[in-house]
């Protein structure tokens, strides 16, 4: 692993966001300290959050963070988005190490694929959840375990606009109160 190499990182959302609730109970992730996680060893080329529809009100947020995110239509696979834009992207050679924070088995293939595109791939992802084909194959762990006290931001409360009651969000709302999860349309 060289900083001269150019590493892109391709985060699907569900299955870090998902593990780091169950496993760690981290309500939020920090995607600034994440993507500086993935990208530690390489010059940063890119860094995208694919994002199921459900999911679209984190948009903003994770935007906000200076991440690039693609929220994937409710009739789409986000694991079919992510490994469709990692391979266009190898083929216009926009990187040379591919971060993939995943530990789903379904990205197997990806990984074959990227290699036999002269790419390294990097698999990110918390222990419970790396599959044993993607460990074998990848061509380095990220094992996100061990920075789980840095992957939690810090919670906001606010005051619904609506009814009045508390709730908390990752990051400060400017302008008028916002409205709760229950408010919400």
């Amino acid at each position: 692993m060289s900083s001269n190499q150019r590493g892109m990182a391709f985060i699907d959302y569900d299955n870090i966001a998902i593990p780091a609730k169950n496993f760690f109970s981290i309500q939020f992730l920090d995607f600034n300290t994440l993507r500086n996680i993935l990208l530690n060893n390489y010059r940063g080329v890119g860094c995208t959050v694919y994002l199921p529809y459900k999911m679209r009100n984190l948009l903003g947020p994770i935007q906000r963070s200076g991440l690039d995110c693609e929220v994937v239509n409710p009739r789409k696979s986000v694991d079919g988005r992510l490994i469709l834009d990692a391979i266009i992207e190898a083929e216009a050679n926009s990187y040379d190490t591919a971060i993939i924070a995943s530990g789903d088995k379904d990205y197997v293939r990806l990984v074959n694929t990227l290699k036999r595109k002269n790419k390294d791939v990097i698999i990110a992802s918390f222990s419970q959840n790396l599959s044993h084909a993607l460990r074998s194959i990848a061509d380095g762990i990220i094992d996100l375990d061990t920075h789980t006290p840095t992957l939690s931001t810090q919670l906001y409360t606010h005051t619904c606009s609506s009814c009045g009651n508390s709730f908390q969000l990752p990051f400060r709302f400017r302008g008028p109160n916002p409205l709760c999860n229950n408010c919400r349309p």
